[in-house]
């Protein structure tokens, strides 16, 4: 399933408007839909039924997306 994201980078008085079409990553159980925007306008879109915090959170490093699993 893709998603169209979009977002605001404002950028002092004027604001930038981006927007990509992304694969929502594989999940086996429903839960809450969590987007992650990494530098280079990646973005990741997951579907948790436990939050960021959560050891079984499907990202866990929050920084460079090559690093996360």
């Amino acid at each position: 399933m893709k998603v169209l994201v979009r977002w605001d980078m404002p950028d002092g008085h004027q604001h930038i408007v981006k927007e990509k079409v992304v694969e929502v990553e594989r999940y086996e159980t429903p839960g809450s839909i969590y987007m992650h925007f990494f530098p280079d306008d990646e973005v990741r879109v997951v579907v948790s039924p436990v939050g960021p915090r959560n050891p079984a959170y499907p990202i866990r490093h929050l920084g460079n997306p090559d690093e996360a699993n």
